[in-house]
């Protein structure tokens, strides 16, 4: 209202004249035409289901078709299904091959889909339309705008390689090359309205790079362009770029799963598909603005291009769902990624995969109700366990011991520990090894274990549970030495075995680092929570070394026999020292001892073994099973018993495939040594070995599947590519135990290369195989 005006008299609005016709919306829209232009470029690309449609539907033939012929070239081993996530483990000519070819078919579907998707954008600045299967027939009708795009996009394939492996090689050349690069694609940013002019066929090649060079500096007069199209195509690449440089953040924050991969894969295309859509749309904009302002006549700002004789009279711009249609055209590799993920018809080992903060040299797993329980022990220091299902682990739990324990599941979610605990000494009374057996429900651990800070486990004797003295070594020390001292790890052993209809628990301790003088005990419970039990003692001379899960183990045979395991340590003092003990023992029978023959020592090997041993399942005929590792050495061997006591047998040696040096006391051999795990073996439904084996030189966990029960020969796989911990050299700990449905677990003292976690300290990896058998046959 001007400021004259009266603020209490109104002005009626004045009439429209009889004869003058209220202006149709067509005539509205011609206006605005002549006014503004084609519609803005982003409006091109989404208000229409065409341009998204022509261009998606190659693109994505063409990524499934290369991931069909890719997946199905690479070595199975070259490769894992971590978390629903592909990932790489290590790289081979196939793999090279397979992303030649694949990059091949994708600049393939992008020249196709580019050439059909930029007439169709044409089409719309015409308020006209050109459907998909229309804009695909006149691609197909211009094999050279193909061929010209496809030789584009490959060169900048062979450009991102090329940077890629610059970075590698020489990063500080690489950045500054990349930056230079980036300076010349602004300046050159103009010629890409050469490729519209090509598509209308309106000039030849020199005259649409010469128009496009020029068109980087003007500004077309009116209200039909605000900045020069050097600037908006600028413009253009940072906001779709930002966009999804922020999108691939905030995927990166989500922990890897099925969902992590499907909304990595979409990101993967519908990111690059829109930048290449609205830079497209940006140069057809510019290149229609500036043939329409050369038809100018009188005073009208531009004459818009009529329709083309290819294109459709009707416009679809504000078709319903627009762009949407072709966005979810987009997404179906997304979409398929869950199910590819989960059924694996190329057959690559597929787990989940935790990691935790430590798996020490010392750790088993149990079957706890349908998860897992991760025991990890570092003698004389700590005690934990861990609760593991799929992709998640339970913070840490000690439930006391810091030395000998051994742990087992029940399928009702009770989880069982024998553990040595050290009791100190008053006044005259002597310290004293007592040997207890815990039964606790899993999610009453649990309970307790989240009531502390993960930085601060719960432990002691307010662990939840039943309790249980089994028995108690009165133990004598000299020096500083006492009851908890860290070389304690060295006197004690426990195992516990919930094979039979009762648990059966083997112990074994030394009173003293001077005594070698002890007794094995094996304790038969009449209940599952071990409140009572029969004793069997069996005297024996045992040095120990470094008592870890594989020292002393048991089974509990068919008919109820304890079998048990007991290795010894080498000792220059005891040339007659037996490294393998295999001790049989029922309620009604007397103990046996049989000594199966393991790999030779050499007694001037000097090198420093602390995870040798040996570990023992009940085989598919309900005879013992026993996986052996001698001191010092890097191969194992699989002792098949024949009768109960293991008094026959079959063995079969498993090379652990090192390079070992020749010269025998050579660093890098001992070295070899020192990083050796324990052995570690299943025995699933199908009654042959799985052996879970670190090879230490290419560091790579790797499984094997034995082909027949005595494991004459075998197959294996790699499942991960781990991260040493040098300042950790006893984080070194290999378990591998089976779920109730009889898919393998594995614990590994070692950070996945790749792992996704927010504790880059943490040392640990628990894995849960998706399939029986990981997938091997």
């Amino acid at each position: 209202m001007p400021d004259s005006a009266s603020q209490t008299t109104p002005h009626p609005e004045p009439a429209p004249a009889p004869d003058q016709p209220e202006r149709s919306a067509e005539a509205a829209r011609d206006a605005a035409r002549r006014m503004y232009g084609p519609p803005r470029a982003w409006a091109l690309v989404l208000l229409s289901p065409a341009p998204v449609l022509a261009y998606g539907v190659p693109v994505i033939v063409a990524a499934i078709v290369a991931t069909v012929i890719g997946l199905s070239i690479v070595p199975r081993d070259s490769l894992v299904i971590v978390n629903a996530n592909l990932t790489e483990l290590v790289s081979t000519p196939e793999e090279l091959l397979a992303a030649a070819i694949a990059s091949i078919l994708l600049c393939a579907g992008h020249a196709f889909g580019i050439t059909a998707a930029t007439h169709s954008l044409i089409a719309n600045t015409t308020d006209s339309s050109l459907p998909a299967f229309a804009a695909w027939n006149r691609a197909a009708r211009r094999p050279g705008l193909v061929a010209l795009a496809f030789a584009g996009a490959l060169a900048v394939a062979v450009a991102a390689v090329a940077a890629s492996v610059a970075l590698v090689i020489a990063p500080l050349w690489a950045i500054g090359g990349l930056v230079v690069a980036l300076i010349v694609l602004i300046v050159v940013a103009p010629l890409l309205l050469a490729w519209p002019q090509l598509v209308l066929r309106s000039t030849s090649w020199g005259q649409a790079l010469a128009r496009g060079w020029r068109s980087g500096k003007v500004v077309v007069s009116g209200r039909a362009e605000e900045r020069t199209p050097r600037v908006n195509l600028i413009i253009a690449t940072v906001v779709v770029g930002g966009l999804g440089v922020g999108l691939r953040l905030l995927a990166g924050l989500m922990p890897q799963s099925l969902l992590s991969a499907m909304v990595a894969v979409a990101l993967g295309i519908v990111v690059p598909a829109a930048l290449v859509l609205v830079l497209t749309a940006v140069a057809v904009r510019a290149v229609i603005v500036r043939e329409e302002s050369r038809a100018r006549v009188g005073t009208q700002p531009i004459v818009p291009l009529s329709a083309f004789s290819w294109a459709e009279k009707k416009s679809d711009a504000g078709t319903r769902a627009g762009a949407l249609v072709g966005l979810v055209v987009l997404l179906v590799p997304a979409l398929l990624a869950a199910p590819l993920a989960l059924v694996n018809p190329w057959g690559f080992a597929s787990y989940s995969a935790a990691t935790v903060p430590v798996v020490w040299d010392s750790a088993d797993i149990t079957a706890v109700g349908d998860r897992s329980g991760v025991l990890s022990v570092l003698g004389g220091e700590e005690t934990t366990v861990t609760f593991c299902g799929a992709s998640e682990c339970s913070v840490e739990l000690e439930p006391g011991s810091i030395l000998g324990s051994g742990i087992a599941g029940t399928p009702d979610n009770h989880l069982l520990f024998a553990q040595w605990m050290p009791q100190k000494g008053q006044g005259s009374t002597p310290d004293r090894f007592e040997l207890q057996v815990l039964a606790s429900d899993a999610d009453e651990l649990e309970a307790w274990g989240t009531k502390s800070s993960p930085d601060a486990p719960p432990k002691g004797d307010a662990v939840p549970g039943t309790r249980t003295v089994l028995s108690g070594y009165d133990a004598y020390f000299s020096g500083g030495d006492s009851v908890y001292a860290r070389s304690n790890r060295r006197l004690t052993a426990a195992a516990i075995s919930t094979d039979g209809d009762h648990p059966v628990i083997a112990a074994i301790a030394r009173p003293g680092l001077n005594s070698i003088n002890t007794d094995v005990l094996i304790y038969f419970c009449n209940d599952d929570a071990c409140t009572t039990s029969t004793e069997r003692r069996v005297p024996v001379s045992w040095r120990g070394g470094e008592s870890t899960v594989a020292t002393l183990d048991v089974a509990v045979m068919a008919d109820g026999t304890a079998v048990v395991t007991l290795v010894d340590a080498r000792d220059s003092r005891d040339p007659d020292v037996v490294p393998l003990r295999v001790i049989s023992a029922s309620v009604s029978s007397e103990p046996r001892i049989e000594t199966p023959e393991t790999s030779a020592t050499d007694p001037d090997d000097t090198s420093y073994d602390t995870t040798f041993g040996a570990r023992i399942e009940r085989g598919a005929d309900g005879m013992p099973v026993i996986l052996s590792r001698a001191e010092s050495q890097t191969d194992m061997r699989m002792f098949t018993c024949l009768t109960v006591d293991c008094a026959e047998y079959d063995a079969t040696d498993i090379p652990s495939g090192l390079n070992i040096p020749s010269d025998q006391s050579s660093l890098s051999r001992d070295t070899l040594i020192s990083q050796m795990r324990t052995p570690t073996f299943a025995i699933d439904a199908t009654g042959r070995p799985l052996i879970a084996r670190v090879d230490v030189q290419s560091r790579s966990l790797d499984l094997l599947s034995c082909v027949d029960k005595l494991c004459t020969n075998s197959t294996s796989t790699r499942l991960a590519t781990l991260e040493f911990d040098d300042d950790l050299y006893l984080a070194s700990g290999l378990a591998l135990g089976l779920a109730a449905d009889q898919r393998p677990v594995i614990a590994v003292g070692g950070r996945r290369v790749g792992a996704d976690t927010d504790h880059p300290r943490w040392t640990g990896t628990v894995l849960e195989c998706s399939d029986a058998r990981c997938g091997l046959d």
